[in-house]
């Protein structure tokens, strides 16, 4: 019988100082995310054009870096894990601006490829005033991303890989075969879902995380209540091999978590949310080093819910990815 409860996060002096030394002990681990390295352009408007129509934005305009591959690896390094980087950018001036950004927040770049032919990916984010955010997005050398790339970056020794669904399904798949070769956990990030998936093809996968989008465009189930929520995490296992199935309810800032055959909903902290472009990767990263410091996937859940929370509660891209100390402040 399956039990479902509520819990909030809620931090005390044992647990922490049981987190402290385990964090210690992950210093000398590593984590390999595998996804996309992206350019981004945000833009405020008062409303998003159509039929020929101009919007003005109202604030500067700036070049940020973006892609879930890369935020998922600053997202790791911060939470205190090393992390290596495996994506695609051009050979122009944008490629070289990002692995600037990524060397400086302590990313190890030395497994990405340049690409002589596309250039560095591109996404447009259009934020209404009143209204959700529209995203429009160039993949460029993302899109060339390939087996021989990722059998090259998993000669940096992890001790667990990441990869989200952005890059191509035959990819993951690959990735989910290096693991269980390598004896390594694999954890996959549902961004990039879309509906003609075949999850029955990616092969096991330790981790699944996905956010309320990602869920309802997979299963068909809009995760909003508990049983929802339940109801789409058996969907999910019934359609791929895979021991968790963490769902990240952005809308309620909590989590779900489901091993088969319990689950637990996870509340963290109310902070007000300003710009949510970093959250889902900072849950990823954030879960992933924990994951490697204690094992545990429900403590490692309650960490990256935290971490995401924060996020979202801070305006920019990887500036809003928060570190270990600001986490754990959050869970006390």
């Amino acid at each position: 019988m399956t039990n479902c409860g509520e819990r909030c996060i809620i931090g005390n002096g044992r647990k922490e100082r049981r987190a402290r030394k385990s964090a210690k002990n992950n210093m000398d681990k590593t984590i390999l995310t595998i996804g996309n390295a992206t350019m981004d352009v945000l833009l405020n408007v008062p409303f998003a054009p159509g039929g020929g129509r101009t919007a003005f934005s109202k604030d500067k305009y700036e070049f940020t870096s973006g892609g879930s591959g890369a935020y998922t690896a600053v997202a790791a390094k911060r939470a205190g894990t090393d992390a290596v980087l495996c994506a695609r950018i051009g050979e122009d001036e944008m490629g070289k601006r990002l692995l600037d950004e990524y060397r400086e927040n302590g990313v190890n770049i030395n497994y990405m490829a340049r690409d002589a032919i596309d250039q560095t990916g591109l996404n447009l984010y259009i934020v209404e005033e009143f209204g959700p955010a529209s995203k429009i997005c160039y993949p460029g050398a993302n899109k060339n991303l390939n087996s021989g790339n990722i059998e090259f970056a998993f000669n940096s020794y992890p001790n667990l890989v990441t990869a989200s669904l952005e890059i191509e399904e035959e990819l993951v798949r690959y990735v989910s075969n290096m693991a269980r070769a390598k004896e390594i956990p694999f954890v996959l990030d549902a961004s990039g879902a879309y509906e003609s998936l075949r999850l029955d093809r990616i092969g096991t996968v330790d981790v699944f995380i996905a956010d309320e989008k990602d869920v309802e465009i997979i299963t068909g189930i809009r995760p909003g209540s508990p049983e929802d929520c339940l109801r789409a995490s058996i969907s999910l296992f019934n359609r791929m091999d895979v021991k968790y199935a963490v769902l990240k309810l952005s809308g309620r800032r909590a989590a779900h978590m489901y091993d088969g055959k319990y689950c637990h909903l996870l509340e963290s902290a109310r902070l007000q949310s300003i710009d949510r472009r970093a959250q889902q990767q900072s849950f990823v990263g954030a879960f992933c080093s924990q994951l490697l410091s204690t094992g545990d996937p429900y403590r490692s859940t309650e960490y990256a819910l935290a971490a995401s929370t924060i996020a979202a509660s801070k305006a920019g891209g990887i500036s809003s990815i928060p570190n270990d100390g600001e986490i754990r402040s959050l869970l006390n």
